[in-house]
C-alpha cells in the first residue's frame, strides 16, 4: 500500500508549492537583490518564516565574510570607510543572526511536525510490532496531512484519492485499536517480560485521551476538523477490561451432574481459584504497568463483583438440586467475602470486604432459599420413603434378627431420618434463621406423615410376622428415638412440635396396647379359672399365667427404658384390675371360715407374685402394692374388724364404690342381712364424711371395675 504522502504529488495543493517540506527538498532562494543585505520578511505563515529567516542568514554569511585587501597609505581613507560600512552591515547582521537563533528551537519543533509521516505499510509494520506509540504519532500525523490535502482539494480526482488514502487511515485505527485491546485483554495472563507492551498501549491510550480532551476545547471555539474525534480509547480500555474479565469468569467449565452430583461446588470452586490468582496478578504484576490515576486493581475488583453477580445469578436460574442449591447459598453467604476469596491474606490491604456490598440482592437469595426448600420437599419424602422399603426388606428375611444397640432392638430408620433432619437444620442454621424455621416446619410436617405411613405399614407386617414382638419392640424405640430427638429440637419453639409430639405418643401408645392387648389375650384365659371351686386348691392355672408373662415380657427388656417402664406399669395395673375382676364377678363365696382364710392367703399369694414379677421388670406402679394386703384383711379378718379395714381400704384407693363393697362382702360369704347392711350404711356414713372427696396421687383402680349380677351359686 502507497504511504498517503507519496500519493501527493497527484494534486497540486498549496502544502505541496510553499510548504515546508517544499523548503526541505528545493534549493536555497535568495533575493534578487545581491547588493542589499536586507530582506523583507513576507506575511507568511510561521513556517515559512523560519526558512525565509535561515536563507538571509546564510546569504549574508556568505557575502559578507571577506579578508580585506593589502593597500597603500594612500588607499587608507577609502579603506577606513570601508571598514566603517562593514562594522556597521555586521551589526545589522548579528542582529538578524540573534533573531534567528531566538526561533531555532521554534524551527526545530515545527521541522519535526513538517516531516512526512511514514507510509500506511510502515504504520502497519509498527502497529506489529508493538511499538504503539510510534505507530499512533505517525497516524496522528497521517490525519493532518489529509485533513489539508482534503481542505485544498481543487476537483473530483483529488478529492476521490483522499477519501482512498482516508479509508486506509481508519483502518490503521482499527489495527491498532485491535492489537491494544488485546493486548489489554490479555494482560492477567501476558508473561512479564511483555509487560512493555501494556505500558506502550495505555501511553496510546493516554495520548488520545488528551487528544480527545484539545480537540473538545476547540469545538468550542472553532470548527476542529478530524476523522475521528472524540476516540474516546479510555472507555474502550474499560469496556476491554470489563469484557475480559466476563470471559475469565465464563470460560470456567462445568461439570455434567450426570458425571459428578458435586458439580456445582467444583465450579464454585474454580470460580474463587480465578478470582484470587486473577487479583494477585493484578496487584503483583499488572498495575505496574499503569498510571497510579488508573486506580487499576479496583477497575478490576469492580469488574470481577459485578461479573461474579451476574454469573451466579444466571446460574440460579437452571433446575438445580438441593444440594447444588445448597451450595450456591453456602458460596454466596460466606465463602465469598471469606479468607477463601475476597478477604485473602495474598489480596490484603487493596480489597476491603465491607465496601465491596452485597454480592446479589436479597430478592434474588430469598428466591434460591425457597427454591432450596421447594427441592427438598421432593427429596425428603422419597428419602423417607426408600427408609421405609429398606426396613421392609430386611424384616422380610425369615431368619432375620434385628440388631441390638446398648442392650435394645436398635432400628436405622430412626436414626437415619434423625441425622438426615439434623443434617438438614445445620446446613440452613448455617445460611440464615428463617431458612433454618422454614425447613424446620417442612421435615417436621413429612415426619408427621412419615409416621402415619410407618404405622399403616406396620400393623400390615404385624399380620404376616411369625414373631411380630421383636417387631414391634424395635417400632417403639424408634419412636421413642423420635421423640427425644425432636425435644432437642423444640428451642427453636415451633408450632409444628405439638403435631409431631401428639403424633408420636399416639403411635407409641397405639403400639403399647397392642402388645398389652397381646398378652392379655394370651393370659385371659387362665384369668377366667381363677375364683373357682378348683382355683383354691389348684395353682396350675395361675402358674400358667405367670410362665405366659415371663415369656412374653423377656423381649421387653430390649425395649427403651423410658417406655418400658410404661408399658410394664401399664401391664401391672392390668393384670392386678383383671385379678380384682374375677373376685368382682361374684362366682362364688365363702362362707365357711377354714376356706374363706384359704382364700384370703392364696389370692395375698398371688397378687404378690404378680407384683413382684412386673417390679421385677421395672413396674413405676407402685401404688398398686397395698391392694395386697387391703384386699387379704378385708377377706381374712373377723366380721367385728371389717369396718375398720373397709376404712383404709377406702383411703387408699377411694374411687371404690358401694357395688365393689357388695360384692367384696358377697366373696367372704356375707350376701345379705343386718350384717351386710351395717356395713353398706357404715360406707355410705364414710362417704358422707369426706364431704370433699380425696384426690389420689394416682390413678383409679376400682372406677372402671364392673361386678357381675349376684347369683344363687354354691357356698363353700
Amino acid at each position: 500500500m502507497d504511504s498517503p504522502v507519496q500519493g501527493q504529488a497527484g494534486c497540486n495543493t498549496p502544502d505541496s508549492q510553499d510548504g515546508p517540506n517544499n523548503v526541505r527538498q528545493s534549493s536555497k532562494k535568495t533575493s534578487p537583490e545581491p547588493s542589499s543585505p536586507k530582506v523583507k520578511v513576507l506575511d507568511t505563515s510561521p513556517k515559512e518564516q523560519i526558512g525565509i529567516l535561515r536563507n538571509i542568514y546564510r546569504l549574508s554569511k556568505r557575502k559578507l565574510s571577506f579578508s580585506p585587501s593589502k593597500s597603500s597609505d594612500k588607499d587608507k581613507p577609502s579603506v577606513m570607510s570601508n571598514e566603517s560600512t562593514a562594522n556597521n552591515s555586521q551589526m545589522g547582521i548579528r542582529e538578524e543572526e540573534i533573531m534567528c537563533i531566538a526561533v531555532q528551537d521554534q524551527d526545530d519543533k515545527a521541522t519535526e511536525n513538517t516531516i512526512a509521516p511514514l507510509s500506511v505499510m510502515e504504520i502497519n509494520q509498527l502497529i506489529t510490532n508493538k511499538l504503539f506509540l510510534e505507530a499512533n504519532e505517525n497516524i496522528n500525523k497521517l490525519e493532518k496531512e489529509l485533513l489539508n490535502e482534503r481542505k485544498f482539494a481543487k476537483d473530483d480526482e483529488c478529492h476521490q484519492k483522499n477519501k482512498i488514502k482516508v479509508r486506509d487511515l481508519h483502518l490503521l485505527h482499527d489495527a491498532l485499536a485491535k492489537q491494544i485491546t488485546s493486548i489489554i485483554a490479555n494482560s492477567l495472563t501476558m508473561p512479564e517480560e511483555n509487560s512493555s507492551h501494556l505500558r506502550s498501549a495505555i501511553n496510546v491510550i493516554d495520548v488520545e485521551e488528551a487528544a480527545d480532551k484539545e480537540w473538545q476545547e476547540a469545538m468550542n471555539h472553532s470548527d476542529a476538523e478530524c476523522f475521528r474525534r472524540p476516540r474516546k480509547w479510555k472507555e474502550l480500555w474499560a469496556e476491554t477490561v470489563a469484557k475480559s474479565v466476563k470471559e475469565r469468569i465464563s470460560n470456567l467449565p462445568f461439570v455434567a451432574k450426570e458425571q459428578k452430583a458435586s458439580w456445582m461446588a467444583l465450579h464454585l470452586l474454580d470460580l474463587q481459584q480465578t478470582i484470587v490468582e486473577d487479583l494477585k496478578t493484578v496487584k503483583n504484576f499488572t498495575q505496574k504497568s499503569y498510571p497510579g490515576s488508573y486506580n487499576i486493581f479496583n477497575v478490576y475488583l469492580k469488574y470481577y463483583h459485578q461479573t461474579v453477580s451476574s454469573h451466579l445469578e444466571c446460574i440460579q436460574q437452571k433446575q438445580l438440586e438441593s444440594n447444588d442449591l445448597y451450595a450456591l447459598l453456602n458460596w454466596i453467604i460466606h465463602t465469598y467475602k471469606s479468607g477463601d476469596v475476597m478477604n485473602h491474606p495474598d489480596l490484603l490491604p487493596e480489597v476491603n470486604v465491607e465496601e465491596l456490598g452485597p454480592l446479589l440482592d436479597q430478592g434474588i437469595i430469598k428466591n434460591i432459599m425457597d427454591k432450596y426448600t421447594e427441592a427438598l420437599k421432593l427429596k425428603v419424602p422419597t428419602w423417607m420413603i426408600n427408609t421405609l422399603k429398606e426396613d421392609k426388606s430386611k424384616w422380610s428375611e425369615s431368619a432375620y434378627e434385628p440388631e441390638i444397640m446398648m442392650g435394645c432392638y436398635h432400628s436405622h430408620v430412626a436414626s437415619d431420618i434423625c441425622e438426615m433432619i439434623a443434617s438438614h437444620l445445620n446446613e440452613s442454621g448455617k445460611i440464615s434463621k428463617d431458612l433454618k424455621k422454614s425447613v424446620l416446619c417442612y421435615c417436621l410436617e413429612e415426619l408427621t406423615n412419615f409416621i402415619h405411613r410407618y404405622q399403616q405399614d406396620l400393623k400390615v407386617r404385624k399380620q404376616s410376622a411369625s414373631n411380630p414382638l421383636p417387631l414391634l419392640v424395635v417400632s417403639i424405640n424408634s419412636y421413642t428415638a423420635l421423640e427425644e430427638f425432636m425435644k432437642t429440637l423444640k428451642q427453636d419453639n415451633d408450632a409444628h412440635f405439638g403435631k409431631v409430639d401428639k403424633t408420636l405418643k399416639n403411635s407409641v401408645q397405639e403400639l403399647n396396647k397392642i402388645l398389652s392387648d397381646d398378652l392379655l389375650f394370651q393370659a385371659l384365659p387362665c384369668f377366667k379359672k381363677l375364683m373357682t371351686r378348683n382355683w383354691l386348691t389348684c395353682s396350675e392355672d395361675f402358674n400358667q399365667l405367670i410362665r405366659k408373662t415371663e415369656i412374653y415380657c423377656k423381649d421387653f427388656k430390649k425395649m427403651k427404658q423410658a417406655n418400658c417402664q410404661v408399658l410394664i406399669s401399664d401391664l401391672h395395673y392390668q393384670f392386678v384390675k383383671e385379678y380384682i375382676i374375677q373376685m368382682m364377678k361374684m362366682n362364688i363365696s365363702w362362707k365357711l371360715p377354714a376356706r374363706r382364710v384359704t382364700a384370703a392367703n392364696k389370692i395375698k399369694e398371688e397378687l404378690g407374685r404378680i407384683s413382684k414379677m412386673y417390679q421385677e421388670f421395672g413396674t413405676t406402679a407402685s401404688w398398686l402394692f397395698p391392694v395386697t394386703q387391703h384386699l387379704f384383711e378385708f377377706i381374712n379378718t373377723n366380721d367385728t374388724d371389717l369396718e375398720s379395714k373397709l376404712i383404709a381400704l377406702y383411703k387408699d384407693y377411694p374411687d371404690i364404690g358401694e357395688e365393689h363393697i357388695s360384692a367384696l362382702l358377697y366373696f367372704r360369704g356375707i350376701s345379705r342381712g343386718r350384717k351386710k347392711s351395717k356395713l353398706m350404711e357404715h360406707f355410705s356414713q364414710l362417704e358422707e364424711t369426706m364431704k370433699e372427696p380425696i384426690k389420689p396421687s394416682h390413678p383409679f383402680l376400682f372406677a372402671d371395675i364392673k361386678t357381675g349380677p349376684v347369683t344363687c351359686l354354691p357356698s363353700f
